[in-house]
């Protein structure tokens, strides 16, 4: 509803409003206006679209991913103590932390940081595959 001058001199001079108060009030009813529009249109500017189906097809591969790393990783620190193991996966952890921090406070996509890990998650099957190996 746009309220204008005229409008407001009218309703001053049937009595409703004293004729001081006009400016004010429509000063007052443009600033709101203004910032109404602002906020509608910083909502839109917000309100990115989410694409849920990539984001699930991606935590599913990672989570697969990092399943496979885990069977094949004890499977490779075998022969060594369930420390070895322990330690290995705590510093693993602190670096894929570590990583995951350094994205976000650069404020990289998600689709990036899903992607990163992947690979971070596919890392162990990478070494597994360089164990075997015969040089």
């Amino acid at each position: 509803m746009t309220i204008k001058r005229e409008d407001l001199v009218a309703a001053a001079s049937v009595g409703l409003l004293p004729y001081r108060q006009i400016d004010p009030l429509l000063v007052f009813l443009l600033q709101r206006d203004v910032l109404a529009k602002r906020a509608a249109l910083g909502n839109e500017v917000a309100a990115p679209r989410v694409n849920w189906a990539s984001y699930l097809l991606g935590l599913s591969l990672v989570v697969l991913a990092a399943l496979g790393a885990l069977v094949y990783t004890v499977k490779a620190f075998g022969p060594m103590s369930n420390a070895s193991l322990f330690c290995f996966t705590l510093a693993y952890t602190a670096i894929a932390l570590g990583l995951a921090s350094w994205f976000r406070r650069r404020r990289i996509g998600a689709r990036v940081r899903v992607v990163a890990a992947l690979v971070m998650a596919m890392l162990p099957f990478a070494v597994l595959a360089l164990q075997q190996v015969k040089i």
